[in-house]
């Protein structure tokens, strides 16, 4: 998962939005169409070599998921599989929640379960970067500002019976059983989190909040990862 590094006094690196020729209005995710805020092609990121993920033609995508308002992103991670990001803001009732700290009555439960918790990355290269999408690269704006508070929520498809292209056998790792998880099924995962998380936001709403213990302190450096 990528990392979130200490980079006080560092400037935000500036959010060009693609490195495509330009950012294409609409594009095709299995049998659902995406508006992409964000598309970048990760070259070092992409695997090796022939298998299940010849046809995808990108490594990361961000966009806004029109059923909840959420902010999500599927990117490549550099191992060569799929991570799922979605992002909630501060008045969430699991906003700062680390990973660990979620409770399990809650029923988050992506591919492999939450993984990833932390803030903005935003001092990371905009091509991996784990953010909201400026809405104006060049000039920064208020609600800019706001989505930069926000907490992203993610999970990879690293686990036990994933197929994981930078492993040194991935044919061998086939013949044993392990699955390639695509872009279309991450896209769906990715989705139904951000459902997932929405509906915990409504089941508050004009009600009192659920009883959840507050976040712990996180001890450490932040990230970690």
């Amino acid at each position: 998962m990528p990392k979130k590094n200490s980079n006080a006094g560092r400037a935000v690196a500036t959010a060009k939005n693609t490195n495509l020729a330009r950012l294409p209005k609409r594009i095709a995710i299995g049998d659902h169409e995406v508006r992409p805020q964000q598309l970048y092609i990760i070259k070092k990121r992409q695997p090796r070599g022939a298998g299940p993920w010849i046809d995808e033609k990108f490594d990361k995508v961000a966009w806004n998921d029109a059923a909840t308002g959420l902010d999500c992103i599927l990117l490549r991670q550099a191992s060569g599989v799929w991570g799922g990001f979605v992002a909630v803001s501060p008045g969430h009732p699991l906003y700062g929640y680390r990973e660990d700290a979620i409770p399990a009555a809650i029923g988050l439960a992506p591919h492999g379960g939450i993984d990833y918790a932390e803030a903005c990355s935003r001092y990371e290269d905009e091509a991996v970067r784990v953010c909201h999408v400026h809405s104006r690269p060049d000039a920064p704006q208020a609600e800019d500002q706001t989505g930069d508070n926000a907490w992203w929520f993610g999970f990879a498809a690293d686990k036990p019976g994933d197929l994981v292209p930078s492993d040194s056998k991935p044919i061998l790792a086939r013949e044993e059983g392990e699955i390639y998880r695509g872009i279309d099924y991450m896209y769906s995962e990715t989705v139904q989190l951000a459902r997932q998380l929405k509906a915990i936001e409504d089941s508050i709403d004009g009600k009192a909040a659920p009883v959840l213990a507050p976040p712990p302190p996180r001890l450490g450096k932040p990230g970690g990862r």
